[in-house]
C-alpha cells in the first residue's frame, strides 16, 4: 500500500539479506534482481545524501536452499556498500531478534526503518512487523524487496506500508 504520509521523524534504510546465497534459480530472477539492486542503490543514495544511516543485515549460516560457492555471504553484485554504512548480523528471520539492530537504529537518532531486501514474505515481513514491537515505525521501500515469486512480492506490497523513492526524497527535502 503506497503511503503519502511518513509518521516517523528520522528514518534509517535497512537492507535485509541481500546476499548471494539467497539467489534463486528462476527464469525471471535475474531481471527482478537487477531492478531491485538498482532501486536499493537509489534509496541508499537518497538516505546517505540526507545524512541518514544505511544498514545492511546479513543472515549468518546456511539457507533452506543450498548455495554453491564460497561467496554466499557477500552482497548481491552491484549493491553499493559505502563508508559509514553498517552491518548487522542475524540468525533468525526477524532482524531484531537477538541482534543489535534496535540499538544501531536508535543510536543514530532514528525512530523509523525503511526496509528492503530478500526474501520479502519471510525475513523482510518478519522484520517489518517486529519493528512495531520495538516502537519503531516501519515501511518498505518500493521496488527494493524480492520475494520467492512476483506474487509473494505483491502480497507483501499489499499488506505493508510502502514508500516511493520520490516520497522519501520529498520528506528529506522538507528538512526531515
Amino acid at each position: 500500500m503506497i503511503m503519502d504520509e511518513i509518521w516517523g521523524k528520522s528514518p534509517a534504510f535497512v537492507v535485509i539479506d541481500a546476499q548471494k546465497k539467497f539467489y534463486l534459480e528462476r527464469k525471471d530472477w535475474d531481471e527482478r534482481l537487477k531492478k531491485a539492486v538498482a532501486d536499493i542503490n537509489a534509496f541508499a543514495d537518497a538516505f546517505r545524501s540526507a545524512g541518514k544511516p544505511v544498514i545492511f543485515v546479513r543472515f549468518e549460516g546456511p539457507t533452506c536452499r543450498p548455495y554453491e560457492g564460497d561467496d554466499g555471504d557477500d552482497l548481491f553484485d552491484g549493491i553499493k556498500f559505502k563508508e559509514g554504512d553498517v552491518y548487522v548480523d542475524k540468525n533468525d528471520m526477524n532482524s531484531f531478534k537477538d541482534t543489535n539492530l534496535e540499538e544501531v537504529v536508535r543510536s543514530r537518532g532514528c525512530d523509523t526503518v525503511v526496509l528492503a531486501g530478500t526474501v520479502a514474505q519471510y525475513c523482510v515481513l518478519s522484520t517489518y512487523m517486529a519493528a512495531f514491537d520495538h516502537k519503531i515505525k516501519s515501511y518498505l521501500a518500493q521496488g527494493t524487496f524480492l520475494g520467492s515469486t512476483p506474487e509473494a512480492e505483491a502480497s507483501v506490497d499489499c499488506i505493508c506500508k510502502v514508500l516511493t523513492l520520490e516520497r522519501i526524497k520529498k520528506f528529506f527535502a522538507e528538512g526531515k
